[in-house]
């Protein structure tokens, strides 16, 4: 990988220049209307939005500790944005918006500050399902105001977010016909874009194609002089009220903050909640942004918070609104063939061209068109799609993010979070947590061969993972580290996510993160990443099992055998044998295991990803392991077809046993140790086999594998499978 890549200097910009100029262009493109329309939603002038992200792409980009990332103002602080301006002017949205920029320097000071503190671990700290909580609360708000201006409807003031919600019948019974035609056909053009594979229409981003399309409309409906128009026996205003309104010159926009307020407790309440809310958002947004870098690169998040609050103090400063890694137009730019911050330097170059040359365009186009914007924005945050897909983690998870939700829509974004947190820890109390070991991981350490093991005790859940994590990135060096659940009571999906990441990270850099032993711990829905307790700590919760299930619970309960048919992510056991070369185990499932005669026994149903060389995008595979309790030999033995005899005879790797030519005829197999695997298959082994021809066999020196060489699973074939596993285990 060119070193470039990972500069942010004048090497990376000779070489990359044409990339990261055109991305940087598709970039602006989308940048502008959000831009002017964030602004308009948060209380301020439209080119408030403007500054942020020109500070953002021609300051920030240079001492960014990311690669891709585009600075920005965000759709997510509108809240706290608006807030700042109506709490702190009163009714005063002129005097308001200039103390909002105090609040909005000094809340870039104290991010700074943070990023300097290395706060950017504590990004992993906030349970996932309070941060979407608070994001789908964003949207629901976003679109709440925006559709007043989308209607051209003054709701009555005073009555918080819930008696605006209350005013929407009236809005569309009331609203201006004109105006609601500019937000409908907006928004119309923003759900359709994505669908049409015409590549003309591709090739331009779809908010500027409802610049395009609503600009037009600007001059049909005469929105350049203040008149009225009769309808339906209603008298409707239209004017300049209902455009876009830009400063004579750039320098009459830049407007200085007022710290007039700045011994306000309303004053500290803004600035916490800016900081806040900002802080979060770029954390996520540049973690979510290197998930998608197809180099992987990782930003520096401590250096990224640091450069985001200093680039919202220098934007407050000058008139303009807080900034954040923002992800919408970091994902595009990513899409567009951006490699270096140079593009984020390019699309501040190109907003600032488009405000010294644009200003005539700019201030043709409607407020409704970028009100459908925004609304669009708020649907993504809020939409029922994010509802289901918390509800399929868990109702707990459901019942957290429902919390954080009205609790923001309630009162504010701090408690809405604050509320969130507290119903997680209720909950991880009510399933057993110790309350000693809430915010600390407790655990002990082994090296054992090859590998580091940390034994987690009690619980793994968000509130103490931070102090885990610091652990494991200590050992990434050793190559290969296990994290052993056998003592944990209850694992939540917050730290299963954070887990899963990291494994991500440690599989890029070539090196194994591995959960184990967490067979015990029943998931409380059948997402892979769900909450997981143990099986006693609930005992009321009873499984509803399929037919399939029962069956595997008959034969559990027939041999004193435990089983867990939930899905878990603990499927070591399973890693290192032939099926799994080519494929990655996603999880397992529907887990029977005990011992018979000594020999512990575990049947599994293994999900796997496919790769192009195999046969389904995916598959399940189901197994028997039989755990040896001694040393066995390295082997595999499968049916011998045609080609594989063709084979034999070229390299000579079947090992024949000549007093048993059926065997020899029907199976290959193979292995470094041929001497090891002949004393190992004995003729009462080789009987059993010639009696049970269907299954596959494999060793990897520890454990036997055991599958149908048809790979069904059906109830028959499963008891055979076992059957067959304990006659076995008698003679491994």
């Amino acid at each position: 990988m060119s070193s470039e890549l990972y500069q942010n200097g004048f090497s990376s910009l000779k070489k990359y220049w044409k990339n990261d100029l055109l991305s940087g262009f598709m970039v602006s493109l989308i940048a502008l209307p959000l831009c002017l329309g964030i602004a308009v939603a948060s209380g301020v002038p439209p080119m408030s939005g403007l500054i942020a992200a020109i500070v953002g792409g021609l300051f920030m980009s240079r001492v960014t500790g990311s690669y891709v990332t585009i600075s920005g103002p965000a759709a997510g602080l509108i809240v706290v944005n608006l807030g700042a301006v109506e709490s702190l002017g009163q009714g005063d949205m002129l005097a308001g918006y200039q103390y909002a920029l105090a609040a909005f320097l000094v809340a870039g000071v104290i991010q700074m500050i943070l990023g300097f503190l290395k706060v950017g671990k504590f990004g992993d700290f906030f349970p996932a399902a309070a941060v979407h909580g608070m994001l789908a609360a964003i949207g629901v708000i976003i679109i709440v105001k925006q559709l007043f201006v989308a209607l051209d409807y003054t709701p009555e003031s005073g009555h918080g977010i819930i008696g605006s919600i209350l005013q929407i019948p009236e809005a569309f019974i009331n609203m201006n016909p004109e105006i609601a035609i500019i937000a409908i056909i907006s928004l119309s053009i923003l759900i359709i874009h994505p669908h049409i594979n015409f590549k003309f229409i591709k090739m331009i981003p779809a908010p500027m194609w409802v610049i395009i399309c609503s600009i037009p409309f600007s001059h049909i409906f005469d929105l350049f002089h203040e008149h009225n128009y009769n309808m339906i026996g209603r008298v409707y205003e239209l004017g300049p009220k209902n455009l876009v309104n830009l400063p004579e010159n750039v320098l009459q926009g830049i407007v200085f903050p007022d710290f007039g307020m700045s011994f306000t407790g309303t004053f500290w309440m803004a600035v916490i909640s800016i900081s806040l809310v900002a802080s979060l958002e770029s954390l996520l947004s540049a973690q979510a942004v290197d998930t998608l870098d197809p180099y992987h690169r990782k930003s520096n998040l401590n250096r990224d918070v640091s450069a985001m609050g200093a680039g919202s103090a220098l934007s407050g400063f000058l008139g303009g609104l807080p900034m954040i890694s923002e992800i919408v137009r970091s994902s595009a730019n990513i899409g567009n063939g951006g490699k270096t911050q140079w593009a984020n330097f390019f699309h501040g170059a190109f907003l600032l061209l488009f405000l010294l040359l644009g200003k005539p365009i700019i201030e043709q186009i409607p407020l409704a068109a970028l009100a459908a914007m925004l609304i669009h924005v708020g649907f993504r945050l809020a939409s029922p799609t994010e509802f289901k897909h918390v509800y399929k983690i868990g109702k707990e998870q459901l019942l957290i993010f429902l919390t954080t939700l009205i609790t923001v829509l309630a009162t504010d974004l701090i408690i809405g979070v604050l509320a969130g947190i507290l119903m997680q820890v209720v909950i991880h109390l009510y399933y057993g947590a110790p309350l000693k070991f809430l915010f600390k991981s407790r655990y002990d350490y082994a090296r054992d061969q090859d590998k580091d093991v940390i034994y987690l005790q009690h619980s793994a859940i968000f509130s103490n993972y931070i102090s885990l994590k610091s652990q494991i990135e200590r050992r990434r060096e050793q190559g290969r580290l296990v994290i052993d659940f056998t003592h944990v009571n209850l694992i939540d999906h917050t730290f299963r996510t954070h887990l899963t990441g990291l494994i991500k990270e440690w599989d890029k850099d070539g090196k194994e993160l591995i959960l184990a032993n967490a067979e015990h711990l029943i998931p409380v829905s059948d997402h892979p990443l769900a909450t997981s307790i143990k099986r006693d700590t609930l005992p009321v919760m009873e499984e509803k099992l399929n037919n399939h299930q029962t069956h595997l619970k008959k034969i559990a309960t027939k041999n004193e055998w435990k089983f867990l048919p939930a899905k878990t992510i603990s499927f070591d056991n399973f890693v290192g044998f032939n099926f799994g070369m080519k494929s990655k185990i996603v999880h397992a499932q529907n887990i029977v295991s005990g011992k018979y005669e000594g020999v512990r026994l575990i049947y599994s149903e293994i999900i796997y990803d496919q790769t192009p060389e195999t046969a389904s995008a995916d598959s399940q595979l189901s197994a028997l392991l039989i755990k040896a309790p001694k040393d066995i030999p390295v082997f595999i033995l499968e049916r011998e077809g045609f080609f594989e005899k063709l084979t034999d005879l070229a390299h000579r790797t079947d090992i024949d046993f000549e007093a048993h030519p059926v065997f020899s005829d029907k199976f290959l197999l193979k292995g470094p140790d041929e001497a090891a695997i002949r004393s190992f298959f004995h003729p009462g082994i080789i009987r059993k086999i010639e009696q049970y021809p269907h299954f596959h066999m494999e060793s990897n020196g520890e454990a036997i594998l055991l599958y149908r060489f048809d790979k069904s699973a059906d109830d028959n074939s499963i008891s055979e499978l076992v059957r067959f596993g304990k006659m076995l285990a008698l003679m491994v």
